[in-house]
């Protein structure tokens, strides 16, 4: 392409209220243009990127039996009401409306339900199984948060990828080949080395998953890496084991005070000259089969509801309000704790607490505290300590012992394991070689297409602007033509229509602007490959040539340069 034909264009500054790196980038280069915070539309040049992007991952998802369709972006409110997802406290109202005639409809903020009504039509028979199926999708978000450009978008590009198998064993072996597609694909863009496979929490979705986590300054994750192993956990369910504490001290007297309006770790801390690790959080919960939970960390920590779930068994849980632990408790809130609890209420108390001496709890009392607690004199010792606490800087991992070592990371893929409750919840179901009815094992595997192009915008940029690797560039060459003297153009023109019929693709700055112009633009637009074509190098039969990534330049003939953009 030309850049005469271009209707885009670079900029020297990227709007004010941007402060990603790689929307800064992506504007600047004219990539991107901002529709809205969190909202951004695609020039022909980025639209190149992303599509270089579906291709390798359309090519490693074909490779492990996958049939691409594309999917409708309204949705029947029936098809989420099967799995509960029409629940305002699961998705959120954003994404509903209504037609003309009072229909209810849904935004395809994601596709689960969707696939399995179309594919409930076609599947019957365990012969028709496994099948995969796959599709590149415009997603919704309802960010509260959208200042990280194309890495957190409201609306954004999504590979979505479904599995159906007729058991557990035929699902795990197509998950397992999932995580090393997808594993390819991130080595093919050039984010191999710095991109982990972490377990994580399935959040609306399920109750775990895997995700596949990039390591990046600007991202909003952290990972926990157990450094002799390299396996990582994301922070929202990474297990953790908490320094130990010198508990050698001897065990002081109970004593419950009247302490009115003293609420929060920081100011009780304050108020008994206390350290947080010597204080208790106590949060009280339901769960979803009715069962209240007196969940219970050291002050230093934070509960982690994800691994409550889990303790309990639980798909759901959540906090009671004020009114309940009034009435549960017969204090107000902020008072609960592990003195006086109630005997109807399941104590779960996080490992860190297992050895505290002399340690503060809520009284159960309204205004009241208790301080120089001790387990077993004072409240019983549960049987079992588990690990509720969600993991910082410091811990270790329990089985190996080490310290994790924490990374700044962004999340690139995801996949779920549903098992059969989705099948379960939709009824659907195959006839099995025995004339029975089976459900079918069911997962979802995504990939960010276009948070993928901003987190390569991120990781691969310098001072001067973007530095794309080959495989994804809009273009591999960014040819500059210096002047307008017959010779040059008449040089640099039958390089462009040379390198093009041998498939190499280039963007020809056939503009009449002065050389530092173009040469700005060519590390702003970050092509991988740069080539000069001045009277110079005319008059010295001799083109220049320098890759994006080095800092000097040098004269090389056509017949090396050819060599040096084909191999």
């Amino acid at each position: 392409m030309k850049s005469s034909e271009l209707f885009t264009r670079t900029f020297k500054q990227a709007p004010a209220e941007e402060v990603s790196k790689n929307a800064q980038l992506l504007i600047r280069a004219g990539y991107v243009y901002k529709v809205m915070a969190g909202v951004y539309a695609y020039t022909p040049l980025g639209l190149r990127v992303i599509e270089n992007i579906k291709q390798i991952v359309r090519e490693e998802m074909n490779a492990i039996g996958g049939q691409e369709l594309i999917m409708s972006s309204l949705q029947r409110r029936e098809t989420w009401e099967a799995t509960g997802r029409w629940d305002d406290e699961v998705v959120d109202i954003w994404f509903k409306s209504k037609l003309k005639d009072g229909t209810d409809v849904g935004f395809g903020w994601s596709h689960e339900e969707a696939i399995i009504e179309m594919l409930k039509t076609f599947l019957s028979s365990y012969k028709e199984l496994p099948i995969n199926v796959y599709q590149f999708q415009t997603k919704l978000r309802n960010e509260l948060r959208a200042k990280s450009g194309i890495m957190r978008g409201r609306e954004f590009i999504m590979k979505d990828m479904y599995s159906c198998s007729v058991n557990a064993e035929q699902h795990e072996a197509f998950y397992q080949s999932s995580i090393e597609a997808y594993k390819k694909v991130f080595e093919r863009v050039g984010l191999g080395e710095n991109t982990y496979v972490t377990f994580a929490s399935g959040g609306a979705f399920t109750q775990y998953s895997h995700e596949f986590q990039t390591i990046c300054d600007a991202g909003e994750d952290k990972i926990y890496m157990v450094p002799s192993t390299g396996e990582a956990f994301n922070e929202e369910v990474a297990p953790a084991k908490a320094p130990a504490l010198d508990s050698q001290e001897d065990q002081k007297p109970l004593e419950v005070i009247d302490e009115p309006g003293v609420i929060g770790v920081a100011a009780i801390c304050k108020q008994f000259d206390l350290r947080p690790n010597q204080t208790t959080k106590t949060m009280l919960y339901k769960a979803d089969d009715g069962t209240v939970v007196a969940a219970v960390v050291r002050g230093d920590y934070d509960v982690n509801e994800d691994k409550l779930k889990a303790v309990l068994g639980a798909s759901r849980v959540r906090l009671l309000d004020e009114d309940t632990i009034g009435q549960l408790t017969g204090a107000e809130l902020g008072y609960a704790g592990i003195l006086n609890l109630p005997d109807t209420v399941r104590l779960v108390v996080d490992e860190a607490c297992e050895g505290l001496v002399n340690f503060e709890t809520g009284a159960n009392h309204t205004g009241q505290h208790a301080v120089q607690v001790n387990w077993e004199r004072d409240v019983p010792r549960p049987e079992t300590f588990y690990d509720i606490k969600t993991v910082k800087e410091g811990d270790r991992h329990p089985d190996s012992g080490e310290v994790y070592t924490i990374h700044k990371t962004a999340e690139v893929g995801n996949i779920f394991n549903f098992g059969i409750q989705k099948s379960k919840d939709t009824n659907f179901v195959f006839t099995d070689e025995n004339g029975g009815q089976q459900y079918v094992h069911l997962g979802s595997y995504g990939i960010g297409v276009t948070r993928l192009m901003g987190v390569m915008a991120e990781n691969f940029s310098d001072e001067k602007g973007l530095v794309w690797p080959d495989a994804v560039a809009p273009f591999r060459v960014y040819l500059a033509r210096l002047g307008d003297d017959e010779a040059v153009v008449r040089s640099a023109d039958t390089l462009y229509e040379e390198l093009m019929h041998e498939g190499i693709e280039v963007l020809y700055d056939d503009t009449d602007r002065r050389p530092g112009e173009k040469f700005a633009d060519a590390d702003l637009l970050g092509m991988p490959h740069r080539i000069i074509v001045s009277p110079k190098t005319v008059a010295a039969d001799q083109y220049e040539y320098k890759k994006r990534t080095e800092q000097s330049s040098t004269t090389v003939s056509k017949d090396d340069l050819k060599m040096l953009l084909t191999r």
